[in-house]
Order: C-alpha cells, then structure tokens, then sequence
C-alpha cells in the first residue's frame, strides 16, 4: 500500500511537469535583427548637397501676389504724361500679376484736386500715385500718403550694392519718407521746341543761351506753361535757381515777348499749337507729347536735342506714392515693389521709349537706357563717379530735392501770380492764391 502511495506521487509530479511545459516554459524563439541599411555610395569627388532652404522672400511675395490677385484691382492716378506714355508700364504689371489696372486720364494736378476732394467727403478711390512733383507735395501736405519703405520687400529694392547707380535711396517729396525717387536726368535746363517749317536754320545757330531768346525777332513767336499754378515746378525750379537765369529772366521773358501762356500742364496744347503753326516756338514743355508728334511726321523738333542752350543740368526725380487708406492695399504694395524692381522700370523704359527719344533714364543701373540721347550717355555714366567725388558741380547745373528746392517751388506761384495780374493774363491767374 506505501508503495502504491509513493507511485501516484511520482505520476502526479510527472503530470505537473508536462503542464508546465505545456503553457510555455520553453525559451521563444529569437528573432534576428533586421539587416543594416546599405548606404549610397557617393562619387569620388563630389560634396553632398544639403537639403534646400525654403527662400522667406518666395513664399512672402507668393502670399502678397495672392493676396493682391484676392483683391482684383488697382486704381492708379497718373500725370498728364504718364497717362500718354506710360499706359504699356501699367498694363504690363496688369498682365503680369492678372490684376485689372484702372488708371486716370487728365492732367497730375486735375488728379491730385480729385484725390483730396473725394478724400474730404470720406471716400478713399485710389491706390498709386504718379503724379508730378508739385501734385506730390499737395498729396502730401494733405496727409494722403503713407512711408513706402515700410512696404518694401524685394530684395531688388531692399539692396541697394548693385543694380543702382546710387548706393543710399533718394527722394522726390520734401520730407523724404513717402515718395522714392526713380529718374535720373542729364539734360538741358529747359527743352526749346520749334516748328521746322517756319524756324530758319540760321534762327537755330543763333540760340546759344536762354537769353538769346529776348531778341527781337523772337517776339510773338513763342508760347510756354503758365507757372504759377502746382504743375510743372520741377523746370520752374530749374530755370530759377539757374545760374544767370533766375527771377530777372523769367520776367524778361514774359514781358519782352509777347508770350503766349497755355495750362501749367498742357504739355498737348503747347504741342500742337508748336506743331500746326500756332507758335514757332514752344518753350519749356515736356517732351513726350512733342515726340508723339514727332514720331507722327509732324514739323516739329527739339533744339535742345541737338545742341547745348547754356548749360546741361542733372536731376533726381519721379517716383510713386502709395495713398493712405488704400482700396486695395495689398495690390498697392505688390505695385511698389514690383515698380522699383528690375522688370519695373525696364517697362516704364520701354513704355516711354516707345514715343521719342527720353529726358531721363531710371536710377537702376541694370535696365536698358532706352532711347537716351546717345551724345549724352557718357556724361550720364559719369554722374554717380562725380556725385561721390564731390565735383559733380564742376561738369553740370546740379539741382538736388532740398529745402531750397522746394521753398523755391511754393515761392514761384505768387511770383508768376502777381506778374499775370500786372501784365494783363488775366485768363491764367489764380485767384485762389493771395
């Protein structure tokens, strides 16, 4: 009986056993590791490439395009010669960024009395201003515009080491903040067109300075802007702080002459009259509405083209604001930075090259002159080298932005004024002024 006792001891300890073995008392498997990555082999020679950097700037000006493109439109108020000559400048921008550009008719001042009288009522209708320089400064008396270079984001614009002929940036309104020039000019003081049909070439040889013109048989012949209203103030300026000209000549010439006054911005009246044989002579006019007639056939050329009158000057000009509270901000400033930028003004170029030879070319250095005078690029290309040497005064009649500049523009109004008043223009005086 102990015996039996004893065995089934042994059965049931063998029974354990196997059900412990059973639910898994043997060692798992063991797994082998996976096979190490082979790497590439590399030429001998060449560096590996890190991974690109995203560029902020290509993702901030797709965001501004966007943006701009949300918006649809941009309304820009233009000078009586950009809306002439530089309509291609605009539409290409338009094209471009497939943004609908609405741009003014009508002269810079007409558009600038526009701007603040809708501006007076509450209604903000316009992004860019182009007007010229006297309308400017109205604009900005006004409180209508907004610093530019806070909106500035192409490295183009920004770094100003290379593709400009200037390093620093310069301006075109008086408290340097709102309107960056973009014209450099080398040119006559003030341009002499003429009738070819009924001014001899022994006429031509005979005008050598601005004085030339007092004689006699000049008198009657000749008509120019009336200066005492905002437009035109750049070449009003020019002639009056001239060495030589100034105040006495300007009065010289409107009460030796019997001249004849058309709009301070009627650059097309002076034109036709010139080119129909109204007046043999127009006087210190633009220039674009005379090539238009030029390029038309039509009799009519610029002196100042050809030959030096007096003295060549120089001058920084042009430029765009942005209006403050702007329908279409975003638009406005992809205009800015695109209109600063090389593509910019090779269009504004092309855009005015298309009507005649140019008065002036733009400040960046990396664009096509365009139809600059050729006998007058060399001087042009030495501007900048002159300006840093300090003896730019030593080749040309330097007129520079400053507050002498513009004291000389608001001055010039009540000058012209009170002599329009004296010798009987009654048509042209503004009453408006004191």
């Amino acid at each position: 009986m102990q015996r039996v006792n004893v065995t089934a001891r042994l059965i049931a300890v063998c029974v354990l056993l196997g059900l412990a073995a059973a639910c898994g008392g043997d060692e798992p498997t063991p797994t082998s590791a996976p096979p190490a990555a082979t790497p590439t082999p590399v030429p001998s020679g060449v560096t590996p490439q890190p991974t690109p950097t995203p560029d902020p700037f290509a993702e901030e000006w797709a965001e501004l395009i966007a943006a701009a493109q949300e918006e649809g439109e941009l309304v820009i108020a233009l000078s009586g010669s950009d809306s002439r000559t530089g309509r291609f400048a605009f539409e290409t921008f338009g094209d471009t960024f497939g943004i609908n550009v609405i741009t003014s008719s009508g002269s810079g001042a007409d558009n600038a009395n526009r701007i603040l009288a809708e501006r007076s009522r509450g209604a903000y209708t316009v992004d860019i201003s182009t007007v010229g320089g006297g309308s400017m400064e109205r604009l900005r008396e006004a409180g209508a515009f907004v610093p530019i270079e806070p909106l500035l984001i192409h490295p183009e614009v920004l770094d100003r080491s290379t593709g400009w002929h200037f390093t620093n940036v310069l301006w075109s309104d008086s408290e340097k903040e709102y309107v960056m020039s973009d014209a450099l000019s080398v040119g006559p003081i003030g341009t002499i067109w003429y009738n070819t049909d009924n001014v001899t070439q022994e006429e031509l040889d005979s005008i050598n300075t601005y004085h030339d013109l007092l004689r006699p048989e000049f008198k009657g012949r000749m008509a120019m802007r009336a200066m005492n209203n905002p437009g035109s103030k750049s070449v009003i300026a020019r002639l009056w702080l001239a060495p030589d000209l100034g105040p006495e000549f300007l009065e010289a010439i409107h009460r030796e002459t019997d001249m004849d006054l058309v709009g301070a911005e009627d650059d097309k009246e002076l034109a036709e009259g010139v080119a129909h044989g109204k007046w043999d002579f127009g006087l210190f006019g633009g220039g674009r509405d005379f090539r238009a007639l030029q390029n038309l056939q039509l009799p009519v050329r610029e002196l100042t083209l050809t030959k030096t009158v007096g003295a060549l000057s120089t001058e920084i000009s042009g430029g765009v604001g942005v209006l403050d509270q702007a329908p279409h901000p975003n638009a406005a400033k992809l205009f800015v930075n695109w209109w600063y930028s090389r593509d910019g003004q090779t269009a504004d170029i092309e855009s005015t090259s298309s009507f005649g030879p140019l008065g002036a070319v733009s400040l960046r250095s990396d664009v096509t002159l365009g139809t600059f005078p050729q006998h007058l690029q060399e001087t042009l290309q030495n501007v900048p080298k002159w300006r840093a040497e300090g003896t730019l005064d030593q080749y040309l009649v330097v007129y520079e932005l400053n507050d002498e500049w513009f004291q000389v523009r608001e001055s010039t109004e009540v000058f012209f004024n009170d002599l329009y008043k004296e010798l009987g223009y009654d048509a042209w005086v503004n009453y408006n002024l004191p």
